[in-house]
This record gives structure tokens, C-alpha cells and sequence, in this order.
């Protein structure tokens, strides 16, 4: 699965430990979401986050998160949005021919979906994806009550 996560969606990751957003970072962390990015967009981000973030393991955990994103070039144009930023997340969303667009941005939001792409805020993309990876809440729940601790 191939996503675009806007930096509104980095910043709230690296602030809450236990959000959707940090969530879908640990699911990049780990291989299993697909992320990517242009250049400029990976440079911006990570002068945002190392200047938001002051903990050494959250700074290694940043860093983990930036090796596992893939770059793509913005061959295409796409002016739809006021915010030349969000034109710029777009671009890239289509040149990775992702999946989701992951964002908080009501501009972006407005456009779901685009040329395929679903636009979503991270609450409804981590409901589809655990949905999508047999991971239903009730089912865990269910699992965890009869004591199958199996994953």
C-alpha cells in the first residue's frame, strides 16, 4: 500500500505517542506501509520535526521513518489548492501513484478523491488499513477475551 503523508500528519505523529498518526509512522517504521515523497518535501520536513523535536529517541525514530521513504520527482504540475505546499503533496501523491493522500488539511481533504486517490484524514485511513489487514478491533478484543494471543 502507497501513501503521502502531508507534514500536519508528521508533526501531530511525533507529538502523540498513541495517535493514528504515530501509528501509521510505526507501520512505515516497519516496512509495512509504503511511504513517499519528493525531495524538497523530505528536506522541509525534517528541518520542521528536528526543530520540533528535542528527545534523542524520537529523533532516531525520525530518522528511521526518512530511510524507509521513497522519493519520487514531480514531473506534473497540479495547481487545485491555494497552498502551492499542498499543490506539492499532491504532485507527489500522483507521481507515486498512491493510494492515500493522508492528511488533515480540509483544502486537500475537499478534493477526495483525486485522479484515484483516496484523501483522507488518519483516522479513516488507519480504519481501512487495519480493516484491510484483518485487524478489527473486535476481533482482537475477541481474541484477547478467549485467550488467543496469537497475532
Amino acid at each position: 500500500m502507497k501513501v503521502v503523508l502531508d507534514t500536519n500528519v508528521l508533526i501531530s505523529g511525533f507529538k502523540d505517542e498513541y495517535s493514528y498518526q504515530k501509528q501509521i509512522i510505526d507501520e512505515i517504521i516497519a516496512g509495512r506501509i509504503e511511504a513517499y515523497a519528493n525531495h524538497q518535501t523530505v528536506r522541509e520536513n525534517k528541518l520542521i520535526l528536528n526543530n520540533l523535536i528535542q528527545e534523542d529517541s524520537y529523533k532516531r525514530e525520525l530518522d528511521s521513518f526518512f530511510s524507509q521513504v521513497n522519493s519520487v520527482i514531480n514531473r506534473r504540475q497540479i495547481r487545485v489548492v491555494s497552498d502551492p505546499e499542498d499543490n506539492k503533496i499532491l504532485e507527489s501523491a500522483v507521481e507515486a501513484k498512491a493510494d492515500y493522500l493522508i492528511t488533515e488539511d480540509q483544502a486537500l481533504l475537499e478534493l477526495d478523491p483525486f485522479q484515484g486517490i483516496k484523501i483522507v484524514p488518519p483516522i479513516v485511513f488507519w480504519k481501512n488499513y487495519e480493516e484491510g489487514q484483518g485487524n478489527d478491533p473486535w476481533a482482537k478484543w475477541i481474541k484477547f477475551v478467549s485467550g488467543d494471543q496469537r497475532h
